[in-house]
């Protein structure tokens, strides 16, 4: 009787063990599977964020571009002579004025 009492004892010890070591292993999963899912949401912001920055080079890229060719225009006998006309009152020849009458 000692002998199946050891022998239940061995049995019920070794059943509690691979109960625990299988209730280790679903913990570890768990704990695996949620920050894989908080790793995700990060990513998912992160790369949300990466294009947004994305848009505003390529927006600043086109406002650059706009800019040098306003620069280029600057520097033209074209723009001189409308800054004169609208600034300075210049009048080109064989031009006709009409002035409004207060």
């Amino acid at each position: 009787m000692a002998r199946t009492a050891m022998a239940k004892k061995k049995k019920h010890s070794s059943f509690m063990g691979f109960v625990l070591v299988a209730m280790v292993v679903m913990l570890i999963s768990l704990i695996i599977f949620l920050q894989g899912r908080e790793t995700k949401s990060k990513l998912d912001a992160k790369t949300a964020q990466e294009q947004e920055v994305d848009e505003l080079i390529d927006e600043e890229e086109a406002r650059s571009e706009e800019l040098d060719e306003l620069e280029k225009y600057v520097q033209t006998k074209a723009y001189a002579g409308e800054q004169a006309q609208e600034k300075l009152g210049l009048v080109k020849e064989g031009e006709i004025i009409f002035k409004k009458d207060n």
